[in-house]
């Protein structure tokens, strides 16, 4: 009388081994196709360059979220109409071809606050040329680098000026107390170093941590033709024509045979 105990791990190893040969057979197939696939595909370059989107702060210092600078809304910004039609200018593309032809990541990273950590935006240009994707990734680099900056240098500027201001008035009123050196006079050259040393950490905080940059630009370009791309192709289509393999071999070695149990 035959078992009627549950089919275990060992029943599938077994019919899966009764149709190794399929399975092998289907693996190298799946892995030639994709690597011939590669040849007959078009080759495509692909090109990446990075820019650091600045940190807003608060007057007192503090984290500020914005949506040039917010992971969340980042790349949405840059893929706006704004920044895709200068990169389209300045390569004599169409923003349509730009689009296209370029993809923006601004990666969230894990376990930090959303509003509060480093926007880095990931600008890869993907064209059939070399040159064309340094420049195009380079050319949205540099419109990503102006757009970001714009809030910045408002900044900046008004930080500075403020400073000039400052350290103009401190030299009047140090020459205001050795003329005259009383207390109201002392006072009021007390106060303002401390509101400019307020403004001078200010202002380098701005250029610390507000700045934009680019971190890199391209310089070359991979090959989707590359060998280790189309060694890539070719493993991916092994690992496919594995799976695809070990189905088939199940459907057409008898299926799963459970063991007779002892009568």
């Amino acid at each position: 009388m035959a078992s009627d105990r549950e089919i275990t791990l060992g029943d599938v190893w077994r019919a899966i081994w009764r149709g190794k040969w399929i399975i092998v057979a289907t693996t190298i197939i799946a892995a030639l196709v994709a690597f011939a696939i590669t040849f007959t595909s078009e080759t495509t370059y692909s090109a990446t360059a990075k820019v650091y989107l600045g940190q807003a702060t608060t007057m007192m210092g503090n984290l500020a979220s914005t949506p040039g600078t917010n992971p969340l809304t980042a790349a949405t910004v840059l893929t706006g109409d704004a920044v895709v039609d200068s990169v389209a200018q300045a390569t004599g593309l169409t923003p349509g071809a730009v689009r296209a032809r370029t993809n923006v990541a601004v990666p969230r990273a894990p376990g930090t606050v959303t509003a509060n950590q480093p926007a880095i935006a990931t600008i890869t240009a993907r064209t059939a040329t070399r040159d064309e994707s340094v420049r195009l990734a380079n050319a949205y680099a540099e419109a990503a680098l102006e757009g970001a900056s714009g809030g910045y240098e408002s900044v900046s500027t008004t930080l500075d000026q403020q400073v000039r201001r400052l350290r103009a008035e401190e030299v009047r009123l140090q020459a205001l107390v050795r003329r005259a050196p009383t207390a109201d006079n002392l006072s009021r050259l007390t106060d303002l170093r401390e509101v400019l040393t307020t403004s001078e950490l200010q202002l380098a905080r701005v250029a610390q941590i507000e700045a934009p940059a680019i971190i890199t630009l391209a310089k070359g370009a991979a090959s989707s033709a590359s060998t280790s791309n189309r060694v890539r192709t070719a493993l991916i289509g092994a690992v496919i024509g594995f799976l695809v393999g070990i189905v088939i071999a199940l459907a057409t070695s008898g299926g799963i045979r459970r063991e007779a149990g002892p009568a």
